[in-house]
């Protein structure tokens, strides 16, 4: 069930076409056609442009909401992917702010205790930010997760500043002889991190291991044969200023050449850094998005990349299998 709505204003008040705009925009509503919006049905929804067509119309313009089973020229999932797309930009603004929080950091400038202020500072806007989104993200692609992991490793980095937690070089080593036989789980869909992540389990950890994928919306159960990774709460995922691969790479030894040239090339393109002058990292995410265009089964998109990364590992190795 879908509520549409579509409002006018006289052309010499744009003022109240601006204000309307933002108000459907902080709700998330996302646009259908030039005057028609669109939110999924909900009784919070439906308050919310009660209130914003009362405002229109107060204001000399004219407003009308209605809701619908569905869009005849539009399926289901093309309007949730418009709100896919509107929510992934509003997540990816986030993540630019706070990577370029991160560079103000570490460009070495700012004595300790400023950093500490801009760190604070930065979170309480970011976690603000963030919930803002969450509460209009009604249809989850996994955006949030990555973002909660990059807020989680904002944190960490506070604690590392103030004395109140370890550094990344803290890492305990593990034994692989205890995660055998387990089932690694993370987020359906998974993207250049997981992806590479599951390979160097696969690879080095344990060649027999199960994958399994859940949703959004789904909760980690507490179970001995289960190992969460890339996942805000998890094992194994972002820490401090690591990616989930490089937290597993360090966790269990697994720094060689081959494995830390790879977590330059999964770094870079999974915190959306600049890929200019990086050939390899580019071509690597091409690669990537191809498959994860052309493979809409999470398990034969592990298998295909498996393939990449064995690829790749083996030539930075030297051509050693």
């Amino acid at each position: 069930m879908w509520l549409i709505f579509s409002y006018t204003v006289p052309a010499k008040n744009p003022n109240v076409r601006v204000k309307a705009w933002r108000r459907l925009q902080a709700v998330g509503a996302v646009q259908l056609k030039s005057s028609l919006y669109v939110l999924p049905f909900n009784e919070t929804n439906y308050e919310h442009l009660q209130w914003l067509a009362r405002e229109v119309e107060e204001l000399g313009g004219e407003a009308v909401f209605f809701h619908c089973p569905a869009v005849e020229n539009l399926t289901e999932a093309e309007i949730k992917a418009l709100f896919g797309k509107a929510r992934g930009e509003d997540y990816s603004r986030l993540h630019e702010e706070m990577q370029a929080l991160t560079k103000s950091l570490e460009a070495g400038a700012m004595e300790p205790e400023d950093k500490i202020r801009e760190l604070q500072a930065g979170l309480k806007k970011f976690t603000r930010k963030f919930q803002a989104i969450q509460e209009i993200d009604f249809f989850p692609t996994g955006q949030a997760e990555r973002t909660a992991m990059l807020l989680a490793s904002l944190a960490a980095r506070l604690k590392v500043l103030t004395g109140e937690g370890p550094g990344p070089e803290s890492l305990e080593i593990l034994k692989k002889e205890d995660y055998q036989g387990k089932t690694w789980v993370t987020r359906e869909r998974p993207y250049i991190d997981r992806l590479a992540s599951f390979w160097l389990v696969r690879r080095f950890i344990d060649g027999d291991a199960r994958l399994a994928f859940i949703s959004p919306q789904e909760e980690m159960k507490k179970d001995p044969g289960l190992v969460y990774f890339d996942m805000a709460g998890a094992e194994f995922t972002h820490r401090d200023q690591l990616i989930t691969f490089e937290v597993l790479a360090a966790a269990f030894g697994l720094q060689d050449r081959g494995t830390t040239r790879l977590a330059a090339l999964v770094r870079a393109i999974d915190l959306k850094e600049d890929l200019e002058g990086l050939e390899e990292a580019k071509t690597l995410k091409d690669l990537v998005d191809g498959l994860v265009s052309i493979t809409p089964n999470d398990d034969e998109l592990v298998q295909r990349t498996l393939l990449i990364f064995d690829a790749l590992y083996t030539a930075y190795q030297g051509g050693t299998p």
